[in-house]
């Protein structure tokens, strides 16, 4: 059985024959299957957290409740491309993580997919947050420390055009501190060795990560702080949105932040470019399925994602995982956000090229 042949099912066909009822036959598709989830980075880090959780109660949600198998594919964009070039498209194959729209508008090496040709079934948002060594030149131990800083400082990311590389770069651009960027690492877990090495000095995590690798390690012994995170802008106001209670109150949104660092609101190309990014990256938990998966599947995969984020034991143990539970999206609604990143001015796009361009060399 197969997607194509459930389209027809749950109509009277020819004489006297009545197929079996849409939902049973949905059931017996996926009773019995496994669905592979490829998350684009490495097994220990925080999107696979994330990720493994999520599908944990997705996958009861499913008629049929279908076996969910995470497969990793590190190396930021490569699970895209797979998503994109190699994967089946029948309903058995899914992706769990952002969309690196920059990377994909800049046409930036590797990214060899359109975000809109994925069948998108949900996505969810997500803040980010900046660390920086305390011993980075001269002595940085509070935001404010940060307009001291005249030497370069060597960041580290995953890739070109990356979110956490972007926030880490569009960020210190907006306040005009120097740095030169590592690109390469795989995950979390090699990005927090990084800096405990001293082969970096500075990183940006997602939410999951740092309470993963940062909270309770570096942050709380003194060898770093964390002087901003990062988080969607409202649409309809512009402001962005503050997460009271997500981190400790020494840790504002980076607008906050620099306000503090700065005396004045951002502003500036780098501001413009950050916004953007902001608005759009932050939407960093997407579920995609290959292009030309059958309508079918991606409506049964719709649903019960849907049905996660108000699941009493998912709200649970994401809390227990990551404090608070991050705003879901519905299939269309997320495939809106999708199309509306286009959305962007020349200027910005220039200045997104610009910034994602000697990261790649």
């Amino acid at each position: 059985m197969n997607f194509k042949k459930l389209s027809i099912l749950g109509t009277i066909v020819g004489i006297g024959l009545v197929a079996m009822p849409y939902q049973s036959a949905l059931s017996q598709f996926y009773k019995g299957k496994t669905i592979s989830v490829v998350v684009p980075a490495g097994a220990g880090g925080g999107l696979t957290r994330s990720a493994r959780l999520f599908m944990k109660f997705m996958s009861g949600h499913i008629a049929g409740s279908p076996k969910m198998v995470i497969k990793n594919i590190p190396g930021g964009v490569k699970g895209h491309n797979f998503i994109a070039e190699k994967a089946r498209p029948d309903g058995k194959t899914i992706l769990w993580g952002p969309m690196f729209f920059a990377g994909v508008l800049t046409g930036a090496p590797g990214y060899r997919y359109d975000p809109e040709k994925f069948g998108i079934i949900g996505t969810g948002n997500s803040s980010f947050v900046t660390i920086i060594r305390k011993d980075t030149p001269p002595s940085i131990n509070s935001a404010k420390d940060l307009t001291k800083i005249t030497k370069t400082v060597v960041t580290g990311g995953i890739r070109p055009g990356g979110i956490l590389d972007m926030f880490q770069l569009l960020s210190f651009d907006a306040l005009g501190i120097p740095y030169r960027h590592v690109t390469g690492y795989r995950g979390q877990p090699k990005m927090n060795a990084a800096i405990r090495a001293k082969e970096i000095q500075a990183l940006t995590t997602g939410h999951p990560g740092y309470h993963a690798f940062y909270r309770d390690t570096i942050l709380k012994d003194g060898t770093a702080i964390a002087p901003y995170y990062h988080s969607p802008f409202d649409p309809k106001t512009g402001e962005p949105v503050r997460l009271k209670g997500r981190y400790p109150a020494n840790i504002k949104h980076f607008v906050d932040a620099y306000k503090d660092i700065k005396g004045t609101a951002p502003s500036g190309a780098a501001w413009d470019a950050y916004k953007w990014f902001a608005s759009f990256e932050t939407w960093s938990y997407f579920v995609v399925a290959p292009p030309g998966t059958p309508k079918e599947a991606i409506a049964a995969l719709r649903k019960a994602h849907a049905k996660v984020p108000n699941d009493p034991g998912f709200q649970a143990e994401w809390k227990k995982q990551f404090r608070d539970i991050p705003v879901f999206l519905p299939g269309e609604k997320a495939k809106l956000v999708a199309a509306q990143h286009k959305k962007v001015s020349p200027a910005t796009l220039a200045y997104l090229k610009k910034t994602i361009a000697p990261a790649a060399k």
